[in-house]
């Protein structure tokens, strides 16, 4: 992982620098704004010396002894008139360069969020399988919104500078001596600061990784809240959100303590620091020049002095404890993002990668081999077959045994450690995977269906589609009755997840969103399982008919499934076990036969079969 400051760069030049003349230009007004706003103080001391005191002539600094007026009245108008202006255009500088900053902070942290975005759903199926839900949605909100703090605080951090050195620069004009002095007081602040930066970037690096903790807690407590309140556990997950929530307010106290205390520190710093100039400069006026110094000091200069060092002394504080404060949390947050961004776990593809070109649909694994990263043993070991164009395919087996593994190597869902995956000859690894995907159609056990209505999910991967196409899909699989009973038909809303509609009634509709952009090659990974004997036939009929001109593929648990297949695959134990037709298969009274029997009831399960046939209810 990167250092902060070079997360921070990394994020900077690769995204906030094509807005940087935006950003420039909004600081420009505000520094604008910022030396507008040293002229009433300036102008106030000369004011109260000339026209009040009658201490001294009325001049300013830097300004041609000829422009000013030499009459009372027409200094009074100009002290007046100078003010008047310098408050309108600072205003209108101010408003209009924070609203030019602000717009590229925006335009920078959309870019981040949509480009760190892209990344996570580039990123490979073993990196998604290693990572927390809830810690990646935290990174892609929380963590990017906090970095609005790097802009922000990048912004405080030169409007707080400008502040300190345009007050010192008008204070050098008037009294170097004094100036010096009070120099000192500044620099006290910030060497104070860096002990406080020190000691909080630990802490923020804290309260981000409780953040993510937290939301992959509450994410599971209400995403499963269905199995919570069915086993009575709301109280086990009352007490697990509780030690999350305790853990982020343990990591957040502790900054707030820091901070309280250096606030403190820093306000006791900056009051004696104003006492202390009141009465040295009330000495240097009553007896003159004090130790080495020389020039003369007066009222009006003083209190010019009084209020830039109020001026200036705020934003040092500031830029020692809010600038501070929102880089470390900015920090703690880039280290995040860009550890998602640069992250070298993703399907590798070359930029000139041909399309997937399928004339026939002809699928052929030639020893393929595959282990998850977690997985001490092999998932697949050297499974080898192919398919014939439009051949329903049916893939049984165990629970565990390889199944769905050996179809997600075919998506390039993972890409095999051996071996090879070809489509129509064409090895899936060297093609265009999005090319790859879209000549292949998939219905997984639990599909997720989107908030929206029926039709918009049914043309969820063909958004141009019509609703008589969605409405022809949905019929293909078994959809169409029970849609057309609902409130609004196709265009009623089945909200997050579909979990207004029922586990077959969300298959149904996931069948359909697979077959509606007509792929060459149909993936069902147990797509029967959560519909009725009679939805059933009709979903096999239709995979019947699509088979004669598309490969399809079913994974199934209830071998009635797949009992009309072209082919049955018989997976055990991430090993292709046999092959063949129903009939081929039962002759050859191997595994699947026992499954058979099993599931039909002709034999009853015993420890040596059940292993092999947890995988199926019995019919």
């Amino acid at each position: 992982m990167q250092t902060p400051q070079k997360s921070i760069g990394y994020l900077l030049h690769r995204f906030a620098r094509r807005h940087w003349a935006r950003f420039t230009e909004g600081i420009c007004f505000l520094l604008l704004a910022l030396f507008l706003q040293r002229i009433p103080a300036l102008f106030i001391g000369v004011a109260l010396d000339a026209l009040l005191l009658e201490s001294r002539a009325f001049t300013l600094p830097l300004l041609p002894a000829g422009w000013i007026p030499t009459t009372t009245n027409g200094q009074a108008l100009l002290t007046v008139g100078v003010l008047g202006a310098a408050i309108i255009v600072e205003s209108a500088s101010k408003w209009y360069g924070q609203l030019v900053y602000e717009e590229a902070t925006l335009r920078t942290l959309h870019e981040i969020r949509t480009t760190t975005y892209d990344t996570a759903t580039s990123l490979s199926m073993r990196f998604h399988d290693t990572s927390e839900g809830g810690d990646m949605l935290s990174i892609l909100n929380d963590d990017v919104d906090n970095l609005g703090d790097l802009f922000d605080g990048a912004r405080d951090g030169v409007l707080y500078g400008g502040d300190i050195l345009s007050a010192f620069a008008f204070m050098l004009l008037l009294n170097w001596n004094l100036a010096l002095v009070v120099a000192a007081l500044p620099l006290l602040i910030v060497a104070t600061g860096r002990v406080y930066a020190a000691l909080l970037e630990p802490r923020f690096d804290a309260i981000r990784e409780s953040v993510g903790a937290m939301n992959v807690r509450l994410r599971d407590a209400i995403e499963g809240l269905d199995t919570v309140k069915a086993f009575t556990q709301e109280a086990r997950e009352r007490a697990r959100v509780a030690d999350a929530s305790t853990e982020y307010k343990r990591s957040k106290w502790s900054a707030i303590r820091l901070r309280a205390v250096y606030n403190r520190v820093s306000w006791l710093i900056a009051a004696v620091g104003i006492w202390g100039l009141f009465l040295l400069g009330g000495y240097w006026i009553i007896a003159g020049p004090p130790l080495w110094f020389t020039q003369t000091l007066s009222a009006g200069t003083l209190l010019t002095f009084i209020m830039y060092t109020f001026s200036f002394l705020d934003p040092t504080r500031r830029l020692a404890v809010d600038v501070i404060n929102k880089f470390e949390s900015a920090q703690a947050s880039s280290k995040r993002v860009v550890s998602l961004l640069q992250s070298g776990d993703r399907i590798e593809e070359r930029d000139d990668a041909p399309d997937l070109s399928v004339t026939e649909g002809r699928v052929e694994y030639d020893g393929v081999s595959f282990s998850y990263p977690t997985a001490e043993e092999q998932t697949l070991r050297d499974v080898s077959f192919a398919t014939d164009s439009g051949e329903f395919v049916g893939v049984v087996g165990s629970t565990g045994a390889g199944k769905s593994t050996l179809m997600k190597l075919l998506f390039r869902f993972y890409d095999p450690d051996s071996g090879t995956v070809r489509i129509d000859g064409q090895d899936v690894t060297t093609v265009d995977v999005e090319s790859l995907r879209d000549q292949i159609g998939y219905v997984s056990q639990e599909p997720f269906l989107f908030h929206g209505t029926v039709r918009e999910n049914v043309a969820y991967a063909t958004p141009e589609a019509t609703r008589e196409d969605a409405v022809t899909a949905a019929k293909q699989a078994g959809a169409h009755e029970f849609v057309r009973e609902l409130d609004d038909g196709y265009e009623t809303t089945i909200g997050e997840r579909g979990a207004t509609l029922s586990g077959g009634q969300r298959q149904r509709i996931a069948i359909a969103r697979a077959i509606l952009p007509d792929p060459p090659i149909l993936v069902f990974d147990e797509a029967t399982s959560h519909v009725d004997n009679e939805t059933e036939v009709d979903i096999q009929r239709s995979l019947h008919e699509m088979s004669g001109d598309k490969t399809v593929f079913a994974i199934a648990h209830r071998l009635s499934t797949v009992r009309s297949a072209d082919r049955i695959l018989v997976m055990d134990d991430g090993r292709l076990a046999e092959e063949g037709t129903h009939e081929e298969l039962l002759e050859e009274d191997g595994t699947y036969a026992t499954l058979w029997r099993i599931q039909t009831g002709e034999i009853a399960v015993t420890d040596e079969t059940a292993g092999r046939a947890e995988s199926g209810v019995v019919e």
